[in-house]
């Protein structure tokens, strides 16, 4: 992953509001995919949490949570954010390649093309391996992104204002297309607030579905599942490249942690 984090990341409040509309639509429809392809339990995990936005959201759907972010200050803002909900959210400082909770949890999720910060496929499997780890048996890890279409994409640009408490807040991004021999799309952003600027670049790994498909097939997961950002049922290699794939481990693994839980049963009984 980068060594330093963009400007917006280090400013919380601002990130939350220019982040946060929409929220609520995306925790509604991961709820109902925890419900229609998830073992019935309500634990969740969120690698890269960030503010805490969509845990707040389970958290109000009666969900367990916890969260971890690289960011200290998104942590240190999430901890704020969730804390009137006690011991039913927790929040830790970690790495999506190597941070491995003490729990395990019924649904993992990781949305907005968030996983493709992870700029190699070792630390990108890491990444799927570490989750799976983390899932109790029967649980999913909704994974949310855009995949490319080498040589059909363009530069794009999106400009949105966001307000909130008083707040406002214009932010301006723009994407560069990835090229299929470097896989780096590019990332500018541009956010005005109370008279200031703050400018950030950074790159995103790319992922075809071929590429996708191939990284799934060397991880410890399948594709149970496939939507649309819009909860409709979609295809991953069709036309749809804005997804969310429920990804459910694979058999063996699934045993494995079948067995890892009956163990953890009998010493909480001899205890």
């Amino acid at each position: 992953m980068r060594a330093a984090l963009p400007a917006l990341y280090r400013d919380a409040a601002l990130y939350g509001l220019v982040h946060d509309e929409g929220a609520d639509d995306e925790v509604w429809l991961l709820d109902l995919l925890a419900r229609k392809h998830g073992n019935g339990g309500k634990t969740a995990l969120e690698p890269a949490c960030g503010t805490g936005r969509y845990l707040a959201g389970l958290l109000r759907r009666g969900w367990r949570v916890m969260g971890y972010d690289l960011s200290r200050e998104m942590v240190e803002f999430a901890r704020r954010r969730l804390s009137r909900w006690g011991k039913r959210a927790a929040v830790a400082r970690g790495d999506m390649a190597s941070f491995r909770p003490k729990e395990r949890y019924d649904l993992a999720f990781n949305l907005l093309s968030t996983f493709r910060h992870l700029m190699t496929d070792r630390e990108a499997l890491r990444h799927l391996r570490v989750t799976a780890e983390a899932l109790n048996p029967g649980g999913v890890f909704v994974l949310g992104l855009d995949l490319a279409a080498y040589g059909e994409e363009v530069a794009d640009e999106e400009v949105w204002t966001a307000r909130s408490g008083g707040r406002t807040a214009k932010h301006v991004m723009m994407t560069i297309p990835a090229e299929p021999r470097r896989r780096r799309e590019k990332i500018i952003n541009f956010v005005e607030s109370g008279g200031k600027m703050l400018e950030s670049a950074y790159d995103l790994r790319s992922y075809d579905a071929a590429e996708l498909s191939a990284l799934l097939a060397r991880s410890p997961f399948r594709v149970a599942a496939c939507y649309g950002y819009d909860g409709r049922p979609a295809e991953l290699g069709a036309q749809e490249r804005a997804l969310w794939l429920v990804l459910k481990a694979r058999q063996p693994l699934a045993a494995a942690q079948r067995r890892a839980s009956r163990a953890r049963t009998r010493r909480e009984k001899a205890r």
